[in-house]
């Protein structure tokens, strides 16, 4: 029996820790979804709860006036949640698994620790957590305490699978395809005009993507920063689509294309994976990340044959810079 709770124990220990700081993140996607089945009695109007979808974290509260006891991965008093606000149990091996409390003493009662003045806590419990190969699904539970009465909390995680990613390749394809076709004939005034305009897609697609992940409930500050960074660049190579001259709109949508580029490639899990963390829906957050990608290979790849050409044409510094800046026709 004491081998069976050293194993145990040490099981929680390697658990992940809490999700306080982990409630927003700055991944793309992820490939588990977990729900919460419909709250009967007692546990009715007594908890709030909510798996996490970024991490999975499991997010409880117990309501105005009731008494909630979680139990731990030993049957051990856990975490206490009522009125006074959260206690974790310092002598539970589940806690220090989850990292709520740092490693205590053995002790055969609990020893509670206040943690929050709140009725809510924040936890990675190993009880719900991913799947082994595979397996699809499976049902959770975590054991309560409600007001005294024995009851248990439940739900589902299920592997989402990403979908095909033979549409994308297609797509992808005849970027790669119109592409090339431009390269090998060499139309000059279609190259520029081509550049601007898969750049603008490539810019719109930036956008898109951006504000899809910084408006979704799972953005991190660092996911803000990066939506904000992609809408300015694109809003000024934006301006110089409209108001520069010929070959100023051909190099403008290049840089776009190249933003584009580099956007998509940061966002490319979506493809990998079946959940998106998005406030698109998946498959629309899957399309502006690939048109991201694809027009905006082919929009750079385009500007740099037309800012060689250019080159070739105006060897002299000044030309150069007064044919760029000069408004149009």
């Amino acid at each position: 029996m004491r081998r069976l709770v050293v194993l145990v124990a040490g099981l929680a220990l390697a658990a992940p820790g809490t999700a306080d700081a982990h409630l927003r993140t700055s991944r793309a996607a992820v490939d588990y979804r977990a729900t919460v089945s419909q709250l009967g009695p007692p546990l009715t109007g007594a908890i709030s709860v909510r798996v996490y979808r970024a991490d999975l974290a499991l997010g409880l509260a117990a309501l105005r006036g009731h008494r909630v006891v979680v139990l731990g991965y030993l049957g051990e008093p856990f975490l206490r949640l009522g009125p006074g606000g959260v206690s974790v149990n310092a002598a539970s091996p589940t806690a220090a698994g989850a990292r709520l409390t740092p490693p205590q003493r053995r002790s055969s009662r609990p020893l509670w620790r206040l943690r929050s003045r709140r009725s809510g806590v924040i936890w990675h419990d190993a009880r719900i957590r991913g799947l082994p190969a595979g397996v699809t699904a499976r049902r959770w539970a975590v054991p309560l305490l409600v007001d005294g009465r024995r009851t248990r909390l439940e739900g589902t995680i299920q592997r989402v699978v990403a979908p095909s990613a033979w549409p994308w390749l297609a797509l992808g394809a005849l970027f790669a395809a119109v592409t090339g076709l431009l390269l090998a004939l060499r139309p000059q005034q279609l190259l520029r005009t081509a550049s601007a305009a898969l750049g603008t897609v490539a810019a719109l697609a930036t956008l898109a993507s951006a504000i899809g992940f910084a408006v979704a409930s799972t953005a991190s500050q660092g996911t803000w920063i990066e939506g904000a960074n992609e809408a300015a660049f694109a809003l000024v190579g934006a301006a110089f689509i409209v108001r520069g001259s010929r070959d100023a709109k051909a190099f403008a949508g290049g840089l776009l294309g190249l933003l584009g580029l580099a956007a998509g490639l940061t966002k490319l899990p979506v493809l990998l994976h079946g959940i998106v963390l998005s406030a698109l829906p998946g498959e629309l957050a899957r399309l502006s990340v690939v048109l991201a990608i694809g027009a905006g290979a082919a929009a750079a790849i385009l500007g740099i044959v037309v800012f060689f050409d250019v080159l070739e044409h105006y060897e002299e510094p000044e030309l150069l810079q007064r044919h760029l800046s000069g408004p149009e026709g």
